[in-house]
């Protein structure tokens, strides 16, 4: 299966490129609520994201039909500071009002591999996801999926949730390869010169980095930059 086009939306700064990905979220959204009632989407954690969010948030789109869910979680409680979930309450309007529904990556119990096995089986019962938004680090990792982590990111068709062990970090419970790669519409959201210089550089070796999973989707990858 050929990949498909990778399209790159440049913006001088942080403001700017979030309120356009947001636009373009809210549409997505729209449309997958007008095709089958109801949309699914998946967002990441860290800082960059949350000035989207908050714009997202801002959008009238039908919030009691769209389900949201992180497209990976710090194996944390929900209220550390660490926590994606908790981020992603806290700064996206809908949420926090209790206007769209989520899904958690918490409440699974104190085993990684149990927690994740049975997020699986949650995600399992789930279509494939609408819109799907992805940060991505100066390594080229996306959601939990690290360099090195060969069996994280090794996962099957048939996974949906995977236990991420990234070394020298905390560990992670991630969608998984095929989760990411199936989504209807995906965006890349980055911001400075060194992430830039490590999409291209995954865009020449795909196969090197957790990022070319998304840069090889038949569907296409629209990345959204900001330079500063």
């Amino acid at each position: 299966m050929s990949a498909g086009p990778v399209a790159w939306y440049r913006f001088e700064n942080l403001p700017d490129v979030s309120e356009a990905l947001a636009e373009a979220v809210a549409v997505g959204l729209s449309a997958a609520i007008a095709a089958r009632g109801a949309a699914l989407l998946a967002v990441p954690g860290g800082t960059t994201p949350a000035r989207f969010l908050k714009a997202l948030g801002e959008h009238a789109v039908a919030w009691d039909k769209v389900t949201v869910l992180p497209t990976d979680e710090r194996f944390v409680a929900p209220n550390d500071p660490a926590s994606n979930e908790r981020m992603i309450r806290e700064t996206f309007a809908p949420l926090r009002e209790g206007g769209a529904g989520f899904v958690s990556f918490h409440n699974a119990g104190d085993d990684l591999a149990a927690a994740a096995a049975s997020l699986d089986k949650v995600l399992a019962r789930l279509p494939p996801v609408d819109v799907l938004v992805s940060g991505m680090g100066a390594d080229g990792h996306i959601a939990s999926l690290f360099p090195g982590d060969e069996v994280a990111a090794g996962a099957g068709d048939a996974v949906h949730a995977v236990a991420a062990r990234p070394a020298g970090l905390p560990p992670r419970i991630s969608l998984s390869p095929a989760r990411l790669r199936s989504a209807g519409w995906a965006a890349l959201l980055i911001a400075g010169d060194d992430k830039e210089e490590t999409l291209k550089a995954a865009q020449e070796l795909p196969a090197a980095y957790p990022v070319g999973i998304l840069l090889r989707r038949a569907q296409g990858l629209d990345v959204y930059w900001a330079k500063a």
